[in-house]
């Protein structure tokens, strides 16, 4: 995924509500768990610093234990 469109989940996310992970659930329902797990590194490896999380906040998906990123307000 380039840049680009990186940056466009990111500011889309950034205006809602919910987590990082459950975003990119609802925005590509078409990618696996693995595919929406990259997507979401390349955001934070770039945003950090605009997500905050508790690491106690998990999501359960399938055999994966993921970290609830949600955009900082």
């Amino acid at each position: 995924m380039d840049l680009k469109e990186i940056k466009k989940l990111h500011e889309k996310c950034q205006e809602g509500e919910c987590d990082l992970y459950s975003f990119l659930e609802e925005a590509l329902p078409e990618l696996s768990i693995e595919e929406r797990l990259q997507v979401m590194a390349e955001i934070l490896n770039d945003f950090l610093e605009e997500y905050e999380y508790d690491i106690e906040d998990k999501l359960k998906r399938e055999a994966y234990s993921i970290t609830k990123f949600f955009p900082k307000k």
